[in-house]
């Protein structure tokens, strides 16, 4: 079976349990898969990082992914249900353990949930790492995130990894400045205890190194934030289902919290609409479950659109959304705005999307945006500045040439963001750990023969 991969070459590979097959480049005709309009035609850069790389390995794999999970609303949940996803498609067997947050009710699975972690239950830790041990997975994946863990800094989940067998790969999807003794202890004997680390950007690998001690010969691996394909039909139906025919629209789309600085946004439509009159914000998104006083939050944003006389050219969209209607207001806008305030994220499932679709992408400069927007893939404005975001806004608006050229230059990039991609590096990297563990059981290890798709 044929699987499309995208790096900044567009390359169909067989599978094969035995080894690789290579295949010849190939231009493919993407619309329906990627939701693009044009074809597209891309070559090898010939850097092991950022070119595929295929494992001759065996592919029969059961693994399992401990992380929140969906129905639960969390972009961890989020991304990790992607992940299964992309995983099952390239052949693993994908089982999940769900750490249950506690906060909404009855919380019904899917049937790859096979256990269930309540966030607070010290012993619920232990006991889901015998039933990995019984069991018998061929590796964990672990999605961290810290809150999502029950003990200080989520300490619990080191009960979890002193007790497992199987070898561990762990994601960090915040890396921080630790605040104190207590965290920096915590991450570090994290990492210790996981056979393999990723983080999504190499800024986040600067920070991890800048400020935690890391075992000598700590396999540490960059790999994006996936983004998942979904045709949605053509951009002009989205456009005139959503009732936004005719507007420019601009977009911030998510779980709603103050870190995202939404009321800059807001307030920033004051200058917009004085040289873009069609402009409208739409506002997409519930407000995050974890947030305390959410009628209160999203009442104050509603007042402050009250009081700056925006009723018309502000649209809240209060709802959690799927991933198909997620990607269809993504297609559908001509701008995302991401004025969020925290200096220090170093992930964003949403910046990930635009890119991954090919939009104009508005951000603040926290970690995560300086990097995936340099080289023209993007405009930075200032953190909660309504005119610094007003004037980038303005400038793609009344110049079409610019926003043409920054849309292919996100596209360009965004096309490695592809889960169709970044599974297979997952999938390497499981190979390899695996492989390793395997060895070390024997008490002798050969590296894994790495093959490099021309």
């Amino acid at each position: 079976m044929f699987y499309p991969h995208h790096s900044e070459d567009l390359v169909l590979c067989a599978l094969n349990t035995e080894k690789f097959i290579k295949a010849p480049l190939l231009t493919l005709r993407v619309k329906k898969r990627l939701g693009l309009s044009s074809l597209i035609k891309f070559k090898l850069t010939g850097n092991r990082d950022t070119d595929l790389i295929a494992y001759g390995g065996d592919l029969n794999m059961h693994i399992c992914i401990l992380s929140t999970y969906t129905p639960e609303k969390c972009g961890i949940a989020e991304y990790s249900s992607e992940l299964a996803r992309a995983l099952t498609e390239l052949g693993v067997d994908v089982s999940i353990i769900a750490v249950n947050q506690g906060i909404e009710r009855r919380i019904r699975y899917p049937e790859e949930v096979e256990f269930v972690i309540r966030r607070n239950k010290l012993n619920d830790y232990v006991e889901a790492a015998r039933y990995v041990n019984t069991v018998n997975f061929d590796a964990v994946m672990i999605q961290h995130e810290y809150g999502i863990f029950g003990g200080r800094w989520g300490s619990y989940l080191i009960e979890f990894l002193n007790e497992v067998d199987v070898p561990v790969i762990t994601t960090l999807h915040t890396v921080i400045n630790p605040p104190d003794d207590i965290a920096k202890r915590v991450t570090e004997q994290v990492m210790k205890l996981s056979n393999a680390i990723t983080v999504m950007s190499r800024n986040s690998l600067n920070l991890l190194t800048k400020y935690y001690n890391i075992d000598e010969g700590k396999r540490i691996h960059v790999i994006p934030h996936g983004v998942r394909s979904i045709y949605v039909g053509d951009r002009d139906s989205l456009r005139r289902k959503l009732g936004i025919s005719g507007k420019f629209a601009i977009l911030t789309i998510g779980l709603l919290s103050p870190d995202k600085g939404i009321e800059y946004g807001i307030r920033a439509m004051k200058d917009i609409i004085k040289y873009v009159d069609n402009a409208i914000y739409m506002v997409v998104g519930e407000v995050h479950p974890k947030l305390r006083m959410k009628r209160v939050y999203r009442k104050k944003l509603r007042k402050l659109v009250s009081k700056l006389g925006l009723e018309d050219k502000v649209i809240f969209v209060d709802r959690f959304l799927t991933k198909e209607d997620y990607v269809k207001y993504i297609v559908a806008c001509d701008v995302v705005l991401l004025p969020y305030v925290n200096e220090i994220q170093v992930s964003s499932g949403a910046l990930s999307y635009a890119l991954g679709y090919g939009k104009v992408t508005v951000s603040t400069p926290f970690i995560y945006a300086r990097e995936m927007l340099a080289n023209g893939r993007g405009l930075l404005c200032k953190f909660k500045d309504p005119k610094s975001i007003a004037n980038a806004i303005v400038s793609i608006a009344m110049n079409p040439e610019l926003r043409k050229k920054i849309e292919a230059n996100a596209l360009r990039y965004g096309l490695k963001l592809r889960w169709e991609y970044v599974s297979l590096r997952f999938l390497n990297l499981l190979a390899s750990v695996v492989e390793e563990h395997k060895y070390k059981e024997v008490g002798e290890y050969v590296a894994p023969t790495y093959t490099k798709v021309s």
